[in-house]
């Protein structure tokens, strides 16, 4: 099978590799459709201390069952299938007391195990959410990321209170989009590149860029304030802004991972009596939800996403890197035809 392998800090090639044999509790998937995530381009820059190569990423996908496990019951041969990444012991304390996405002995598909920019993958069977054949491969390779702005949202927001959100990349844009579907009043969306705010805009956001922002902020939210930010970025400037503009008393959730380390004034934060509050991946819950709102037409990735075939990826990712992408987010199609 092809693959495209991750050999160190902007080196990706395209690979021959033998079709996975999936153990007795899992399955193998035909992969059809495979996100580019902004943490695979952290990896892709030599920025991320977990993905070591010679490695195989991709972790946000949608396929097709084409073999099964000894163990494996209740999959069919040929289902349409989105899968959870996310591998959790299980019988650690974390996930005994239903925290597995802090579980000690976690694995990621596409990080610890090899992933989806591939043909094919062999997974856990329990992590398979068999969905409509019908449905867009596309867009069901969004649940991942959406379950991830799903978790982010239910850690701060109150239904009907109003949001503050940095970033309108992908991560951004589905927060975005699932905080709508759960309530939110009004929402800022803050990012450097106004295309990309376009997009927000479509969603129903106010935008600004971080020049503007707390002009924007004050024209929207008025004396009020706003009592939760969503940072999706996660540098020195959206933390420290961040900190700044949330309310005396109120909850910052820390989404992204863009910087290792940041100074933040930490006196203003005990004064405040700020929450700051990291959000990572998902529970299974989250990930229901995140099929659920796909499937039943509540999110989209119309405009802001496109496609690209696997030896593509490759220029992609570059592209990324150097901010000369048009998209906001890449979508790897590995079959002719793909839905």
């Amino acid at each position: 099978m092809k693959a495209l392998v991750y050999l160190g800090a902007r080196q990706l090639a395209i690979e021959e590799r033998d079709v996975p044999e999936p153990k007795a509790d899992e399955a193998l998937v035909r992969v059809e459709a495979v996100g580019i995530c902004g943490s695979e381009l952290e990896g892709y820059l030599g920025h991320s201390a977990i993905r070591v190569p010679p490695l195989v990423m991709g972790h946000e996908f949608c396929g097709s069952i084409v073999r099964t496990g000894a163990d494996v019951s209740g999959l069919s041969i040929g289902d349409k299938a989105i899968v959870n990444p996310l591998v959790s012991c299980g019988t650690c304390d974390r996930c005994r007391i239903g925290r597995g996405n802090v579980c000690r002995n976690r694995q990621i598909v596409g990080i610890h195990r090899p992933g989806a920019f591939a043909e094919y993958v062999a997974v856990p069977a329990a992590n398979i959410y068999p969905v409509p054949s019908e449905m867009d491969s596309n867009l069901a390779s969004l649940a991942e990321p959406l379950a991830v702005c799903i978790h982010a949202v239910k850690l701060g927001l109150r239904p009907y209170e109003d949001l503050l959100v940095y970033g309108a990349g992908p991560i951004g844009l589905l927060t975005l989009q699932a905080a709508m579907t759960m309530g939110a009043n009004r929402v800022l969306v803050v990012d450097r590149q106004p295309d990309r705010l376009i997009f927000a805009k479509r969603f129903g956001a106010e935008v600004a860029t971080p020049e503007r922002a707390e002009e924007a902020r004050e024209s929207l939210f008025g004396a009020r304030g706003v009592d939760t930010i969503i940072d999706c970025v996660g540098v020195q400037a959206t933390r420290e802004q961040a900190v700044r503009s949330v309310n005396p008393g109120g909850t910052i959730v820390a989404v992204g991972l863009g910087q290792d380390q940041s100074l933040l004034s930490m006196n203003h934060v005990v004064r405040q009596e700020i929450s700051i509050v990291g959000s990572y991946t998902y529970s299974d819950e989250d990930f229901e939800q995140a099929v659920r709102l796909l499937s039943q037409g509540k999110v989209t990735g119309e405009h802001w996403s496109t496609t690209c075939g696997l030896e593509e990826a490759i220029g992609v990712f570059a592209a990324l890197a150097d901010g000369s992408a048009k998209f906001s987010k890449y979508i790897i199609n590995l079959l002719e035809g793909v839905r």
